[in-house]
């Protein structure tokens, strides 16, 4: 496993700072679930707040690991006054509510209706918070960011929306109708929770392109939150599968475009670590998106898609978070 510094590794085997679970009732009835781990550090400056937002069919554990290494370096290094580290599961994974069955399930920009919801409950100030989005979640940071001041967003091998050409507005909207009227689908059922791990395992290689891959102890951790036990030691995902649907309606890059330069006129510092084995992003889109977006950072890192989780990488991703923090 790789270590942010010495001192680090030597207090590995101190606990790590205990998650506090939560729920949360929206506005619209909708239950957000998460995580939440406060640590007083005692440093210079104000408390640092953080929302994780995870990518699509994940949960909020896939920042399990990030948090734990970022907080202890954080308090290792007296770098801040307080950490107050929140990760939620957005409305149809893990832990919280899906969506009415006459309600839009399948539509990116409501992700950031509950980002607000989130922000109202904690009581903070968007222009304080950083946001830390994976994949769907950076998506979701990027689109909110352009809408509402945000201090910082890092965004973790995603280059935020993924615009769909205007000529196929069409044939976007027919084909989610066409799904949408068929119903929603029973989720699988696996023979034990090593089954789905395994399957879990599998899934990177078979959904995405490029040569992407996920630790074990990463799809450990999300089947973990992202599932339930039946009778007979069987498991189901807990994720709603409306989560399989085509989008009803995409951003046409000249949307996009807008909500780039919108982000960088709200002046939001913006950290963009992509990964070697991650998402195959074509250079000329990340020359696009690094020169409207103007990030602060932008790296790429060893590891695959889930490199903010797995042992072998995290450690990396925090060292260049703490440096740009």
């Amino acid at each position: 496993m790789y270590c942010v510094s010495d001192k680090l590794c030597q207090s590995s085997m101190s606990s790590p700072e205990p998650a506090t679970e939560f729920t949360w009732k929206c506005q619209d009835g909708i239950k957000l679930a998460g995580k939440r781990v406060t640590k007083a550090i005692g440093g210079p400056g104000k408390k640092l707040q953080i929302l994780a937002l995870h990518g699509w069919m994940d949960n909020c554990a896939t920042f399990d690991p990030l948090a734990e290494q970022l907080i202890e370096k954080l308090a290792l290094e007296g770098k801040v006054v307080e950490v107050d580290f929140v990760a939620i599961d957005l409305p149809g994974h893990g832990h919280s509510s899906h969506k009415s069955l006459d309600g839009p399930s399948s539509i990116l920009a409501e992700y950031c209706y509950y980002v607000f919801e989130a922000l109202k409950h904690l009581e903070w100030k968007s222009e304080d918070v950083t946001l830390i989005g994976h994949s769907m979640g950076a998506a979701i940071s990027v689109m909110f960011a352009a809408a509402f001041p945000i201090e910082r967003i890092l965004m973790l091998d995603s280059l935020g929306p993924m615009p769909k050409p205007e000529e196929s507005v069409s044939k976007n909207l027919r084909s989610h109708i066409k799904i949408r009227g068929q119903g929603k689908m029973p989720s699988s059922v696996y023979p034990s929770f090593e089954k789905a791990v395994e399957i879990r395992c599998k899934t990177p290689a078979l959904l995405f392109p490029g040569k992407q891959y996920i630790s074990e102890e990463t799809a450990r951790a999300l089947v973990k939150r992202g599932s339930i036990m039946k009778e007979g030691g069987k498991l189901q995902f807990r994720h709603d599968q409306r989560l399989n649907w085509p989008s009803m309606l995409f951003l046409s890059e000249t949307q996009l475009k807008q909500m780039y330069k919108d982000v960088a006129n709200q002046k939001t510092s913006v950290c963009l670590l992509t990964a070697k084995e991650g998402m195959p992003f074509p250079p000329d889109k990340v020359a696009v998106v690094t020169s409207l977006l103007k990030p602060a950072v932008y790296k790429i890192l060893p590891g695959s898609h889930h490199f903010h989780s797995d042992p072998d990488n995290v450690g990396e991703v925090v060292d260049v978070i703490f440096s740009w923090l």
